[in-house]
Order: C-alpha cells, then structure tokens, then sequence
C-alpha cells in the first residue's frame, strides 16, 4: 500500500510518498510519453499486486476488502513497484464475509 506520510485534520489532507511513474492505468495506456511496459515488469506488478491483496485479506482481526481495486488505484514509484491506492472504499469486513468475497 502507498505509504501515508502525514495528515492535517484541519483542512481534511492526507499527505503520501511519492509515486514517481504514476498510476499503472497511465503505463498500459502510455499517457504522457511513458515507456512500454515489458512483459516481464507487468508479471512483476501483477504478482505484487497480488501480495498485496492476500495482505488486505488475511488482516487480523478482520480482514479488509478493497472495493475498487483497478489500474487507477496501482501506483508506481520510481523503480516500479507497484502498491495499492485509494483504499478509502475498503471495509472491514467480518471473517466469514471475506472468505465468501475473496475466494
């Protein structure tokens, strides 16, 4: 997941690293001149992708659900490693209603 760095309650920010290459949507679909992503790269993001989620999942006591996990919500730094975004719409969820929806 992105790393929240900070926040301000005062004026509702929250502050994050910085993901150098953007969201994995603006890679596949090469908006502002980026560079193809190789075969090999995409398995890589593809299989931390999925690391990620079986985290989410498998959180004790109750696992979260992201909701609205799509190529937007990936981001990628400058090496590109991918982590999950926007997890605003994940819900706790309890154990039984997981296992149901994640399987």
């Amino acid at each position: 997941m992105v790393l929240l760095l900070g926040a301000c309650p005062k004026y509702g920010c929250l502050v994050y690293e910085f993901m150098a290459n953007g969201s994995l949507e603006d890679c596949l679909f090469r908006r502002g001149n980026t560079p193809p992503l190789s075969c090999e790269l995409r398995f890589r993001i593809a299989a931390e992708i999925g690391t990620g989620l079986l985290f989410l999942h498998q959180t004790k006591p109750e696992p979260l659900v992201h909701r609205d996990l799509k190529s937007a919500n990936i981001l990628l730094d400058r090496n590109y490693v991918s982590k999950i975004s926007d997890v605003g719409l994940a819900r706790l969820v309890p154990p039984s209603v997981a296992d149901s929806v994640t399987q």
